[in-house]
């Protein structure tokens, strides 16, 4: 029976999984696990809402990345294991412990980098990287915000911010014009690291901004009325689409990142992408141009994935990051979680590619003149 119930743990999936299951199947059911959370625990029994993933220390083991030894859970996210007289590490600190870096403080830019992350076509990477890259320069010594503009909101969930219906979020800048500095949170396991939710509402967003005036600029409005001198980077996570959305992060920023997917269908829509860019410069925001393209979801065992790398390489030349982020299960899991894949398991593949995409970015703006 014992051996069962070891078996059963080891199957379970992640809290964030089993949660949205259970919205998804009634509304009864999330309020069920509402007055359960007030009280202190969660349905089935365990660790309260938004505790540990595993569920309990005991099933530490079970929840630890692979090729990691077994990890103390501190606040839901792994930890390195205290020795005697030494105290548990941050989420950050073991990051950074294992990405290997040693803590060094990369080059920051004199002056805060505002750069949207945009591809009409979906499942590109987008959002992983928006996150991904904002954690990596976080962890060294970066003051990053994350500007989440896609009504699904993933990048708010992999940030382990909340954004539920109702939320003060980016829907509420755009829309009615509330300050954008009211609806920033603080991440919770990486210092320096902030987060704009999206919520649902945003969905609608599309629709109400097409009678409003200079509705291609609200956002480039809310940044305006932003103190960033806080800040290094604002990195603006666009929904997949040429939308009045992404029109309002083209219009705000002045550099534009755009992940590029190993595959066949990578090369077709990037064509209107590069137009609607082109469009937006001429008209809207003189100083747009494309900085930087990263190319995602590299299978090495494949020759098609190392014909487009290689395309793209000849067609865009040094704006193409020389890290390339490789498809990885570890990168997947991560969000369920609530932790970007440097903190959720800094040893993989994953995490190592996007380490060496962000120092990448920093080391670019050095070369440029752009740090101070």
């Amino acid at each position: 029976m014992a051996q069962a119930a070891d078996e059963r743990a080891e199957d379970e999936p992640p809290t964030r999984v089993r949660q949205a299951l259970s919205a998804a199947v009634s509304r009864e059911t999330e309020d069920r696990a509402s007055r359960d959370g007030a009280a202190g625990k969660r349905p089935g029994g365990g660790s309260p809402a938004g505790g540990s993933p595993a569920g309990s220390a005991g099933q530490a083991a079970d929840t630890a990345p692979a090729g990691q030894a077994p990890a103390d859970v501190t606040n839901g996210h792994a930890a390195a294991a205290p020795g005697p007289g030494r105290p548990s590490m941050t989420p950050a600190e073991a990051a950074l412990a294992s990405l290997g870096s040693g803590g060094r403080e990369w080059p920051r830019p004199r002056s805060c980098r505002m750069i949207t992350i945009a591809n009409q076509k979906g499942g590109v990477g987008k959002t992983t990287s928006a996150v991904n890259l904002a954690a990596s320069l976080a962890l060294h010594g970066a003051r990053v915000l994350v500007v989440d503009l896609d009504p699904q909101g993933n990048a708010s969930t992999a940030l382990d911010v909340e954004h539920r219906a109702g939320t003060a979020s980016v829907y509420n800048v755009l829309v009615e014009d509330q300050p954008l500095a009211g609806i920033v949170r603080a991440v919770t396991d990486i210092p320096g690291l902030y987060c704009a939710p999206a919520t649902i509402d945003l969905a609608g967003a599309e629709i109400e901004l097409v009678p409003l005036v200079a509705r291609e600029a609200r956002l480039s409005r809310a940044f305006a009325d932003y103190d960033a001198s806080n800040l290094d980077y604002i990195l603006i996570d666009c929904p997949p689409s040429l939308g009045l959305l992404t029109v309002n992060a083209l219009v705000a920023a002045a550099e534009v990142l755009i992940p590029i997917q190993c595959e066949y269908y990578a090369l077709e829509g990037l064509e209107q992408l590069l137009r609607t860019i082109d469009l937006v410069k001429s008209h809207l925001n003189p100083g747009l141009y494309v900085s930087t393209i990263l190319l995602t979801m590299y299978d090495g065992r494949t020759r098609l994935a190392s014909q487009v790398a290689e395309e793209v390489r000849e067609h865009f030349g040094e704006v193409v990051l020389g890290a390339v982020i490789p498809r990885s299960v570890r990168v997947s899991e991560a969000p369920s979680y609530g932790q970007s894949v440097m903190t959720y398991d800094p040893g993989s593949s994953g995490a190592q590619a996007y380490l060496e995409a962000a120092r990448e970015v920093a080391d670019r703006a050095a070369e440029l003149g752009q740090t101070g």
